[in-house]
């Protein structure tokens, strides 16, 4: 796929995976729709890829709200008419003993890594669909292939994320949109360094590693498809 003059919609885009994500499709001339909860954040992204000459849409909002994630879309096409791609990188995650997890911050979990997934998907999809032509990468996380229990909302909530880009591969290959999901390992982000991790930073990889899978998936040709692809640190060989 050629990003250049194509519309982005990128979550999770304040920081990160997602931040490394937008600098990246900006400088292939991509038009972006940033989402994140943090406005300070979104906006200094967005400045940066602007300063590249693409258009970006800063939308600091919980996309775990269904009127949330209906107003951001609306957005993207009122100013754009079209979505091309959509990043899904959102996320949080609670570190706790699985015996002392509280629901309350399971329901978070859930709402954002995966209720704010399906829904922001369904309704790009809907919007592919008419076109026959898009692509969702959804960023799930190694975590996903093996559970532990002192992340257990986080790991669930990516296992279902796992299960939901596998039904939509299916329902969007009948649209001729391409569905591809991203299993990082342990990446160099401030949500993992507040972990406690037996690890250290130089054994990590860094959200630009992330960001050049995501830009080896979208160029790929129209005749293929990665459906899965797991990076790992050269440094570090636990999952």
């Amino acid at each position: 796929m050629d990003l250049n003059g194509k519309v982005a919609i990128i979550t999770g885009g304040g920081r990160g995976i997602g931040r490394a994500v937008a600098l990246d499709m900006a400088r292939e001339g991509c038009h972006l729709v940033l989402s994140s909860r943090s406005r300070k954040e979104l906006s200094e992204v967005a400045a940066a890829a602007s300063a590249m000459g693409v258009e970006v849409v800063e939308a600091p909002l919980d996309l775990s709200v269904e009127a949330n994630v209906t107003a951001l879309v609306e957005q993207a096409l009122a100013k754009f008419g079209v979505i091309d791609i959509l990043i899904n990188n959102a996320g949080v995650i609670f570190v706790e003993p699985f015996l002392e997890a509280t629901l309350e911050r399971w329901d978070q979990t859930m709402n954002l890594n995966l209720r704010g997934v399906f829904l922001l998907s369904q309704q790009v999809l809907r919007q592919m669909a008419t076109r026959r032509s898009g692509y969702i990468i959804n960023i799930s996380s190694t975590v996903a292939l093996g559970v532990p229990p002192q992340v257990a909302s986080y790991g669930v909530s990516k296992c279902g994320m796992v299960g939901l880009s596998q039904a939509l591969y299916e329902e969007a290959k009948q649209h001729g949109v391409k569905v591809s999901t991203i299993y990082p390992g342990i990446t160099d982000t401030r949500m993992v360094r507040d972990l406690d991790l037996p690890t250290t930073p130089d054994q990590w990889m860094l959200p630009e590693d992330i960001s050049y899978c995501v830009m080896f998936l979208l160029k790929q040709s129209d005749r293929m498809i990665v459906k899965d692809l797991v990076p790992w640190s050269t440094s570090y060989d636990r999952i």
